[in-house]
């Protein structure tokens, strides 16, 4: 029976782990595009409304729907900083759970390679004592 690497429960946890923070990451690039998205479509509806007021009245109204737009525009902005640092945040997150994994990846790869030269060594032992018993009594003398 071979021997088991001895972390593989902890690689797999840590495989686990990296997949959540790549989910985590990708659903928060997935909020900033959407969000981004809705302030460009925002900006370029309001850059396309173009009145010409002719009354003291319709001025007023358009003063206080581009103060209006103005703050949603500002709020809209701040929504958006805050997506960019949680997409920062989980990319980090990401990126320590990446660097966390490949170490045990790199264990693991270490023991395989360590495994598979020792079966070859004993595989080889194996084979030089047949082909020396074989030689033994091909020449008819008594087998060590």
């Amino acid at each position: 029976m071979s021997a088991q690497f001895s972390l593989a429960g902890l690689l797999r946890l840590r495989k686990l782990q990296e997949d959540q923070r790549a989910v985590e990451l990708n659903s928060a690039r997935d909020r900033e595009s959407v969000g981004l998205a809705r302030t460009r479509r925002i900006r370029r509806s309001l850059a396309e409304g173009h009145e010409d007021p002719t009354a003291h009245a319709s001025l007023a109204s358009i003063a206080a729907a581009r103060a209006s737009s103005a703050t949603l525009l500002s709020e809209l902005s701040e929504i958006d900083r805050e997506n960019a640092a949680e997409v920062e945040t989980a990319a980090s997150a990401h990126a320590d759970a990446h660097r966390k994994t490949l170490g045990l990846e790199k264990l693991e790869t270490r023991f395989e390679e360590k495994k598979l030269a020792e079966e070859l060594r004993e595989e080889q032992l194996l084979l030089d004592d047949l082909s020396s018993r074989a030689w033994h009594v091909a020449n008819r003398e008594e087998a060590p």
